[in-house]
């Protein structure tokens, strides 16, 4: 091996898997999100020292105890589909690139799992079940490129989740490597004392461990199927809708609404939308007599809520367009957005706030979401900016907080934290949590090595009390100025 790399066994081991090259570390220095250089400086030095590729949870374990050895921060990532900086290296150190343990490895058709690496694509994985006769119970928004280590590794909340709840209840078992080079299998269903539990690692955004393996629970392929779009007069109308249709049985497999702002923002970035109203996607799926009794909810949920059924062809085209909510970011060059896990019931008063906080600021806001959880609902608000003018972007990025406070106020949190929503750990988590957390943090990797500066703590300049004051400052700023931005 050349004398001037800097791990020499790791690529000893990992052969032309492993790189120091310049070029291609600096892919990993970002993920969806864009952020002006400078900027992303003040947080952390995001260009990792090497890449490795591991294929094997052997490899992955080798590298881990080479890690521990030399004290080396490791960054596992695979497709990076999040902007909050889960998978961004903050302190250079190794970036573990986990998308050459991808397959569908068996099918347990008699207890309906599969047991499946953690760099399947949900895309990839739904259509090789799909072969089989089986599908998914529940899957991201970002499917045809999430990872399912990365997944389960966030909250794992998504389409399905409305009828068959979060991924973390669809674990059996997991396989994971912790810090210190250890497999372990981990199950779903231990309630030993003190036992570590699949579910354990849901939100834990890679600090705990890197998951090898998942045997997770399956379904046949529904015999039926139904799509259903309406539009809606205005938003108090849509949620209660949506609200009166997800507490109805049979529990809706997809529910998703869109704000007219969302409408106007597609038509900017060059689309065109459904209708100009709210819009509200409804899918059932299941037996046939099941679809049949959603159909017959659907049309009363909108004779009472003032709604109006729009074509099959419709709601067939919305549904396979459910993975391109952001088609819109066309209209860019980049979009900033907040991402929030709020009340169904105040989905209404968030999206009036929303368009008054747009109102004030002169800018387009469009907002749009999931019911993944009974009274529970993903929502996204997101505008329009230009990471290649540092100053209006940094103006812009303050709308992020005031979107958050229109959340909280109205019984919301952040939905993941990353490093860009630390600053909001008190209202995502209560503090008998977090330190739980904490706990088992310092237990698992008590030399911080598993993607360090994540999740549990702010960085220095994302201190709360001055980033809120600091953010609230940057807002009236732009407020007053806007008309020259």
């Amino acid at each position: 091996m050349p004398d001037e790399l800097t791990h020499p066994p790791l690529a000893e081991l990992l052969g032309d898997r492993y790189t120091e090259n310049p070029f291609e570390r600096s892919f990993y220095r970002r993920d969806l999100g864009v952020v002006p250089p400078r900027l992303a400086s003040l947080i952390g030095d995001t260009l990792p020292d090497a890449v490795a590729r591991p294929r094997t949870a052997d490899e992955i374990s080798a590298i881990l105890c080479y890690a521990a050895e030399c004290k080396l921060a490791v960054t596992p990532r695979a497709a990076a589909t999040t902007a909050y900086w889960n998978a961004v290296p903050l302190a250079r150190g190794l970036l573990l690139d986990l998308n050459g343990l991808a397959g569908l490895v068996e099918i347990h058709e008699a207890r309906l799992t599969a047991t499946v690496l953690p760099g399947t694509r949900w895309g990839d994985l739904d259509r090789a079940l799909r072969r089989r006769g089986f599908t998914l119970l529940s899957y991201p928004t970002s499917a045809p490129a999430a990872t399912v280590g990365g997944w389960i590794c966030m909250e794992g909340y998504g389409i399905g989740s409305l009828k068959y709840g979060g991924v973390q209840g669809q674990l059996r078992e997991l396989e994971a490597t912790l810090a210190d080079g250890r497999i372990t299998q981990v199950s779903g269903a231990s309630k030993a004392a003190g036992a570590l539990r699949a579910t354990g690692f849901a939100g834990s955004e890679g600090t705990l461990g890197i998951i090898t393996r998942a045997e997770l629970v399956i379904r046949r392929t529904p015999a039926a199927i139904g799509h259903h779009l309406l539009t809606f007069p205005d938003m108090a109308a849509a949620t209660g809708a949506v609200a009166e249709l997800a507490a109805a049985s049979p529990t809706p497999f997809y529910a998703h609404f869109a704000a007219e702002s969302y409408g106007r923002f597609l038509r900017r970035a060059g689309f065109t939308p459904a209708a100009d109203g709210p819009l509200l996607a409804i899918t059932y799926d299941g037996e046939p007599d099941e679809a049949a009794q959603g159909d017959r909810n659907v049309r009363q949920a909108a004779a009472r809520w003032r709604g109006a059924a729009l074509p099959e062809a419709l709601a067939a085209r919305e549904w396979d367009e459910r993975f391109l909510a952001l088609r819109l970011k066309r209209g860019g060059p980049s979009v900033l957005a907040a991402e929030a896990w709020l009340p169904t019931a105040r989905l209404a008063d968030y999206a009036d706030d929303v368009a008054k906080l747009a109102a004030q600021q002169g800018l387009p806001i469009a907002t749009y979401g999931t019911v993944v959880a009974p009274g529970q609902t993903t929502v996204m608000s997101l505008y329009g900016c230009d990471e290649s003018r540092p100053l209006p972007y940094l103006l812009a990025l303050s709308l992020t907080k005031k979107l958050y406070d229109i959340a909280f106020r109205h019984g919301g949190r952040p939905y993941g934290l990353g490093v860009w929503n630390t600053p909001y750990l008190a209202q995502a988590m209560s503090a008998e949590e977090l330190a739980m957390r904490r706990a088992t943090k310092r237990t698992l990797d008590p030399a911080n090595i598993l993607n360090p500066g994540k999740v549990y703590a702010p960085p220095r300049l994302l201190w709360p009390p001055a980033f809120k004051l600091g953010m609230d400052l940057l807002a009236g700023t732009r407020r007053v100025g806007k008309r020259w931005l």
